[in-house]
């Protein structure tokens, strides 16, 4: 598994990708450069929309694709889908 601790924002209007706030758990998708990865957000509460929370990261079958972790780096900026629309933003803050 490949984790990481990033920064991550919720748009307001996300076209009903997410109509309420994020939570401990959810299980977006991981845009890196229009290819859809799974993920998974891990941290203590709600996380408001409009709001940048850090959170860990998650990406169950990223460490089995060698492509994946030379690509993600520190600052590397990406976008959150569910039901293939964009409802949020990130940025990698920490990435071993």
């Amino acid at each position: 598994m490949l984790e990481f601790i990033a920064e991550v924002y919720f748009f307001k209007e996300n076209s009903g990708a997410m109509p309420g706030d994020g939570w401990p758990g959810m299980m977006p998708s991981f845009n890196m450069d229009g290819e859809l990865i799974a993920s998974k957000i891990l941290c203590d509460g709600p996380l408001a929309k409009e709001q940048w929370h850090e959170v860990i990261m998650q990406l169950p079958y990223g460490d089995r694709f060698e492509d994946i972790k030379g690509i993600l780096k520190n600052n590397y900026e990406f976008k959150l889908n569910f039901g293939g629309k964009v409802f949020g933003k990130g940025i990698i803050k920490y990435i071993d």
